[in-house]
């Protein structure tokens, strides 16, 4: 009951409608107020074990890194594992943004952020990473956390363990331009390794390779996760098919070509010439060039 109903019975629905029509519409659009907006970034985690951590206005690595060639050997490659949590509709937008930057031999630098956003969070995804509208008061908007994330992976390989790259190319659409940067799929490279069909869940492949993970569905436990799984899938993967440079890691573990055509927009190949209808079903060419219809 509304505080400020009369004590004598319920609330009257809005507009004449019953309180079931009422109730049977739920609607996650815009959330009515706003998120107040902080200007650094607000971390859930923080370290595991003192590992230093980047901050939103760091300086710009002087002289920038390089995109590495495919012909760089792994040992020589720097890597950024990430992960994002979104608000679980589409559009997608972002709410909290993790990544650890790593070499095969080391730890390099965390980031962690939750990231300010007006829209309302689907309740199912906040069931699994937790976060609600609340949490988010004080956060950084999205666009200077992710002008800190494109310095934080400059001349880095991206890992992320999704077979379709959702974390980077959301980062991507969002910003609106590419990050210039190769990425790499653990379940990809974890399917190779194990010869399996169908994707598997991180949480699976940690408890497979006997990998810590301390807060599943939290954007940088799940990135730490990510990198501890990326490396061992490279140990074993050199011994079982002599992967030495970049180019044999994106032969096995590079995920298909960009579908994000924009953070607003549906999701689409760029590089596919044939648009797929409602349903995924595509319309056939006929010889001539006519339409024949859905396939």
């Amino acid at each position: 009951m509304s505080p400020d109903a009369p004590k004598g019975g319920p609330e009257p629905p809005p507009n004449g409608k019953s309180g079931a029509s009422s109730a049977g519409r739920r609607h996650y659009g815009r959330r009515r107020g706003s998120v107040p907006v902080g200007d650094s970034f607000v971390p859930r985690l923080g370290p595991a074990a003192g590992e230093p951590f980047a901050a939103i206005d760091d300086p710009e690595e002087q002289p920038p890194l390089l995109r590495p060639a495919p012909e760089t050997p792994i040992d020589h490659l720097r890597f950024v594992a990430v992960d994002c949590e979104t608000t679980g509709q589409t559009p997608h937008r972002l709410v909290e943004l993790g990544a650890v930057a790593f070499t095969l031999e080391r730890h390099l630098l965390s980031l962690e952020t939750l990231v300010h956003s007006n829209d309302r969070i689907n309740p199912f995804a906040r069931r699994i990473h937790g976060i609600s509208s609340e949490t988010l008061g004080g956060a950084p908007p999205v666009r200077p956390v992710l002008e800190r994330f494109r310095r934080f992976c400059r001349g880095a390989v991206l890992v992320e363990h999704s077979a379709d790259a959702f974390d980077s190319r959301l980062i991507a659409a969002t910003l609106g331009e590419s990050l210039e940067a190769d990425n790499l799929d653990t379940s990809r490279l974890a399917a190779k390794l194990f010869d399996l069909r169908d994707t598997i869940g991180l949480e699976r492949l940690c408890t497979e390779l006997g990998v810590s993970h301390r807060r599943p569905h939290h954007a940088l436990a799940d990135a730490e996760a990510t990198m501890g799984c990326f490396i061992e899938l490279i140990q074993r993967g050199r011994e079982l098919f002599g992967w030495r440079t970049l180019a044999d890691l994106l032969a096995d573990g590079q995920p298909p070509p960009p579908r994000w055509v924009d953070a607003d927009g549906g999701a689409q190949r760029k590089d596919d010439p044939v648009r797929r209808r409602r349903g995924g079903r595509r319309r056939r060419s006929a010889p001539d060039g006519g339409d024949t219809g859905p396939a």
